[in-house]
């Protein structure tokens, strides 16, 4: 894969398209040194940016979580978004946008700092997040030594790049563990997501998912709770317990990178994958969504 600081094409930045090459930022940004920066990734679909709209808003209350407002309006991120996708000619892609503090002052305190916009997009390869092969036999995941930290401890319902730094090093652990992706606990001791999509359990043809009390409201779990709904299947928001994953006979991941990605293992708990009808239902229902085949009354705009 072509690192991405070596890419030709188009980024929306600040305003305006720029050459790829001169989308930059100086070294001595706030954003890089103390985390003040935010971020969304939105899927293309027949070269469509979906659920735009929801992710734009998100960005903008992740900044506002971070004590910082975006120099552009939702409207003009839109515009943007699309803009970049049809210079790029993407029709089945991936798209970054990022907002972050400038460089006018090096310290903790970022009150007066320049705040800066981008947005790029570029086109997802085969087994760009899973194995090509992922949705059919499963994924398998651990459960890190780390955990999420609470609303009373960090700014968790913010996409804030910071608070990605857990899901990095889990994830890096897991791998060389010869996991494919890990999970984390909060500090009570019960699931929360993966690190970077959430999680979902099935009992009995009943879907559980935990609450999303230390992170983030995601958009494409909205959207699975919106199909379980039309397709009448029950789901369960609660507190799950490590325990859980040895009394559940399912378990899936959902994200906008991932999409719906079924698991195989959970530590030392194995699912029959290719014999689970609920998390089949949400696949289908899921991929029928994107590709505009079906449609859901109203995923509702994920509380942000």
């Amino acid at each position: 894969m072509i690192p991405f600081d070596q890419r030709t094409g188009k980024i929306w930045y600040d305003g305006g398209l720029v050459d790829w090459a001169d989308a930059r930022l100086h070294v001595l940004s706030h954003g890089l040194h103390y985390a003040s920066s935010v971020f969304e990734g939105i899927r293309v679909y027949g070269g469509e940016a979906f659920m735009l709209e929801e992710h734009v808003a998100r960005l903008g209350a992740s900044a506002r979580i971070l004590d910082f407002e975006l120099e552009y309006g939702e409207d003009i991120l839109c515009e943007a978004t699309r803009a970049v996708v049809a210079e790029a000619g993407i029709t089945e892609g991936y798209i970054r946008m990022n907002a972050w503090r400038g460089s006018e002052v090096i310290q903790t305190a970022a009150l007066k700092t320049s705040v800066h916009t981008s947005v790029a997009a570029w086109e997802l390869p085969a087994g760009y997040y899973a194995a090509e092969d992922a949705v059919d036999r499963g994924i398998s995941l651990v459960t890190s030594r780390y955990r999420r930290p609470t609303p009373e401890y960090a700014p968790v319902k913010s996409k804030a790049a910071g608070n990605y730094m857990i899901g990095t090093v889990s994830k890096n652990e897991a791998l060389r563990a010869g996991f494919d992706d890990a999970v984390l606990l909060d500090d009570r001791g019960n699931f929360v997501e993966a690190t970077g999509a959430h999680l979902f359990f099935t009992k009995d043809g009943v879907l559980h998912t935990p609450t999303t009390r230390c992170t983030i409201d995601g958009i494409t779990r909205a959207c699975v709770l919106a199909i379980a709904a039309r397709e009448g299947i029950e789901c369960v928001v609660a507190d799950l317990p490590p325990k859980f994953a040895g009394e559940a006979d399912g378990a899936f991941l959902c994200g906008t990178a991932s999409e719906i990605l079924p698991v195989g293992r959970l530590d030392d708990h194995h699912y029959n994958v290719a014999g689970n009808a609920v998390t089949r239902t949400v696949v289908t229902g899921y991929r029928e969504l994107v590709q505009g085949r079906a449609q859901l009354r109203d995923p509702g705009r994920p509380a942000l």
